[in-house]
């Protein structure tokens, strides 16, 4: 059975499963819902408020029929590639304070769904975080974006603000991680995406640059391509010797 949608299609919830329909008013309620899922904080909200917890997106994804289509239909409603529980983000702070590093740059951020909530832990946790996207990412226009988000350049923003962990979730085909993994203040760089390249990064980073799977980051996190073509990947940058990372047991 083809289950590939087209940009008309979504998913709805109908006799307790999510189920595909064209129709314009059902894509419409389709909108509606997916944007209440995947949305950023509301004023007043704490950094974590906003996120689905695992076991919700575990609970949505059993009911449909095809999970990764209704991903994609997700993201192609909510502007978001990268959709992390409440528990992820977590972890991902929790690994930021592991490492003791101080300055954390969010390299196409997009919206701001992660930056929303990962911003103010670092705060909290006296890390300094930047967010930057350069504003030409598929459906962003017609959607809110965090504040958070600076319009800059990757790689401009890398040498300004040098991290020394960069956060990469769902770069452009084709798109390396060298130019930020070189950077000699680098420690590590976060990515999170199909593993190999695939439909996000390069294939020739996972060739030669060195890196480490984290099963413990991979954990609570999915592309819009499905759960099982997600993966994070941690590549080690210029300021760290390759065994570097095997020692935060992430």
């Amino acid at each position: 059975m083809n289950h590939t949608i087209s940009m008309g299609e979504g998913f709805l919830r109908e006799g307790g499963r999510l189920q595909p329909s064209e129709n314009f008013r059902e894509h419409r309620q389709f909108l509606s819902f997916a944007r209440s899922l995947v949305r950023l904080p509301a004023p007043g909200e704490g950094p974590l408020d906003y996120l689905l917890p695992e076991a919700r997106w575990q609970e949505l994804l059993g009911r449909a029929p095809a999970p990764a289509a209704w991903l994609m239909a997700l993201s192609k409603a909510t502007g978001v590639y990268f959709f992390p529980s409440r528990e992820g983000v977590l972890r991902l702070w929790r690994y930021l304070r592991l490492l003791r590093v101080t300055r954390v740059l969010e390299a196409g951020a997009g919206r701001g769904y992660l930056s929303a909530a990962l911003a103010p832990l670092c705060r909290e946790a006296g890390i300094a975080f930047k967010a930057v996207d350069r504003g030409d990412g598929e459906f962003v226009s017609e959607l809110p974006v965090s504040p958070l988000v600076a319009r800059e350049d990757v790689l401009a923003a890398v040498l300004e603000f040098r991290p020394q962990v960069a956060i990469y979730a769902w770069p452009p085909p084709g798109q390396s991680m060298a130019g930020i993994c070189q950077a000699p203040f680098l420690h590590y760089l976060i990515f999170m995406g199909e593993p190999g390249g695939g439909a996000t990064g390069c294939a020739a980073d996972w060739r030669h640059l060195p890196h480490k799977v984290s099963p413990a980051l991979s954990r609570f996190g999915r592309g819009r391509t499905g759960p099982a073509k997600h993966q994070v990947t941690v590549f080690y940058g210029g300021a760290r010797h390759p065994g570097g990372v095997t020692r935060s047991k992430m």
